[in-house]
């Protein structure tokens, strides 16, 4: 018995001592992130892995140099060379107040290394070998919905419940609604039994340009009776801006 944990124990030393630490350099704290894609400072980046980084004005292009291998890149330039065989970028380098920004996932890649992207901390790490840079972005601006968008949209939503009044209807309602929102309204004349609702739930949202909004109201509807009405409005991000992509609207006879 003995025996057995104390080969137990030289073996799981053995297998921590055989494991490389990783080094964990310092953080970087000026990177973008334009349009989904990463972009890091080649200088400060390239320091964290070791590497020299060389620039020339005359051809506006940067060198990286890193043991063996050479990475050449051209300022707006999608076109990459690794020790002379060319790849593409998915975005080209650029200078922004006089700072070299490549995009990390082509810095990364060119050294067999990985990138990782983390929404919720807005920071990206790169991984070559046993060494990692931490390079976080900016918050974006925040992407959701204002109170004062909802509230106009609402009510664009309460006018569209008849158009004839409307002679440029899809004039109109552009600045508020999809086309295919638009096209679908001015088929049905109007959004079917939609009514009037002037109170505003919460807005969920499944992604940064997809949300709905789930509407009710008791209106009276003769003698005793209640009629239950349920709208469901979905909200698209195009144009830069919210806009509302379809409105379902159903009705229910509440009996006592």
């Amino acid at each position: 018995m003995k025996k057995t944990i104390v080969l137990t124990f030289f073996l799981v030393c053995t297998l921590l001592i055989s494991i490389p630490a990783i080094s964990f350099a310092n953080t970087i704290d000026n990177g973008k992130n334009e349009n989904g894609r990463i972009m890091v400072p080649i200088r400060a980046v390239s320091e964290k892995f070791n590497s020299e980084v060389i620039w020339s004005q005359e051809r506006k292009s940067i060198t990286v140099i890193r043991d063996k291998q050479q990475l050449l890149l051209h300022v707006n330039s999608f076109t990459a060379l690794l020790n002379n065989f060319a790849f593409n970028l998915d975005v080209p380098p650029k200078i922004d107040n006089g700072i070299s920004y490549v995009p990390a996932r082509g810095f990364a890649e060119a050294f067999g290394g990985t990138v990782l992207w983390s929404e919720q901390e807005r920071k990206a790490t790169i991984t070559i070998g046993q060494q990692q840079a931490i390079i976080h972005t900016k918050p974006l601006k925040s992407w959701r919905m204002s109170q004062e968008r909802t509230n106009v949209l609402n009510t664009k939503i309460n006018e569209a419940t008849d158009l004839s009044s409307y002679s440029q209807i899809r004039s109109y309602f552009k600045p508020y609604f999809t086309d295919s929102f638009i096209n679908k309204i001015i088929h049905s004349n109007g959004i079917k039994n939609n009514a009037v609702l002037t109170n505003i739930a919460d807005i969920t949202y499944s992604s940064t340009t997809l949300a709905r909004m789930h509407q009710s109201a008791y209106f009276d509807s003769g003698t005793s009776n209640l009629e239950l009405v349920d709208r469901y409005v979905f909200y698209k991000y195009v144009d830069n801006q919210w806009k509302v992509d379809d409105v379902n609207v159903g009705r229910q006879i509440i009996t006592p």
